[in-house]
């Protein structure tokens, strides 16, 4: 091997671990940008949990409950506790009844 084969062999590896180190740089973000959201979803999935255990104790109480417009303002109460605490529930009723 000359010098030149050489010189040419060190400028490639040099050139390629350059590369290498973009493309650890470049994932580093990636991982960094995944951990940031896979955060939110953990906090997003947390407020919805509660929203989902406010509902079906709400629901459960309401089963309980014999009359029919005892019921309804029950689970109104309930959607209404849901905006308080969280404000993100945006259900509206729809005045459906049954």
């Amino acid at each position: 091997m000359t010098i030149n084969e050489i010189i040419q062999q060190n400028e490639e590896l040099q050139l390629r671990y350059a590369r290498a180190l973009n493309t650890i740089a470049a994932l580093e973000r990636k991982i960094a940008k995944l951990q940031r959201e896979n955060e939110e979803l953990k906090s997003e999935n947390e407020k919805l949990r509660r929203q989902r255990n406010i509902l079906l104790r709400g629901m459960q109480i309401a089963l309980q409950i014999s009359s029919k417009e005892k019921q309804d303002l029950h689970l109104k109460m309930i959607i209404e506790r849901i905006r308080r605490e969280t404000g993100e529930f945006k259900g509206e009723s729809n005045g459906r009844s049954g």
